[in-house]
């Protein structure tokens, strides 16, 4: 499997892998206060703040979406979390502002903890939830609904292509052409067939469910990282 196919699989996982389901049943202001606790506590100089934040985002995890996503969140936040921290190394050495071997390992713990936490609440997002916020707008309320079913069913088609690509022993680029055209034609398709609902008279907002465990999940993390921010020096 290629590289990009490898990656491809992780985003899938750490977006699309789970349904309406878990944190994502979870009222929109728990999951706006957990936001706004973790950045604040990150605001704190020093790697002690993020591992907090790491320390609180890890269990959450662990109890929706799982271990699966785990895997995949930690890999794909490393990604950007290594490159911050070697360009803050290497930009030292050709001089421009940078930091020693301590502070890249502090730019890499700071930058995984506020990218695992973006990615958890990202995963988090229920679009049931903003086609009804847009709804009561007057807005077009199904687009993040048909987004949602739309962008799956791409990354798997991409998938595919590269695998295509590696039994014709073509490079992954050339594969990227093919994917795309399929998954502009299957998006016009799935925007035609819901055009009545798209283009029509919104009747009511979609039912949907509400979980208030893990709500008070989200509350009780967003309260224990408030009191760690006041406590830290």
């Amino acid at each position: 499997m290629s590289l990009i196919a490898a990656l491809v699989n992780l985003v899938y996982r750490a977006l699309f892998l789970r349904g309406e389901e878990g944190f994502r049943l979870s009222y929109t202001w728990s999951k706006l206060l957990y936001l706004a606790s973790g950045l604040l506590v990150v605001t704190k100089p020093g790697a002690v703040s993020a591992l907090v934040v790491m320390g609180s985002t890890l269990p959450l995890s662990v109890v929706w979406p799982g271990w699966s996503w785990l895997y995949s969140a930690l890999v794909l936040s490393l990604i950007p979390a290594a490159w911050f921290s070697l360009t803050a190394y290497v930009s030292g050495y050709v001089g421009l502002p940078g930091v020693d071997a301590v502070g890249a390992v502090v730019v890499l713990v700071r930058s995984l903890a506020v990218s695992l936490l973006i990615l958890f609440l990202a995963a988090a997002l229920s679009p049931v939830k903003v086609a009804n916020t847009l709804l009561r707008l007057r807005a077009p309320g199904y687009y993040p609904l048909l987004t949602w079913r739309t962008i799956p069913y791409g990354l798997r088609v991409l998938v595919d292509s590269i695998h295509i690509g590696v039994l014709k022993r073509e490079k992954p680029h050339r594969r990227l052409a093919p994917a795309v055209a399929i998954m502009l034609e299957y998006g016009g398709f799935v925007e035609e067939y819901n055009w009545l609902k798209v283009g029509g008279r919104v009747k009511g907002v979609l039912p949907t469910r509400s979980s208030a465990v893990h709500t008070a999940l989200l509350t009780a993390a967003s309260l224990g990282l408030v009191v760690l921010y006041v406590v830290l020096p």
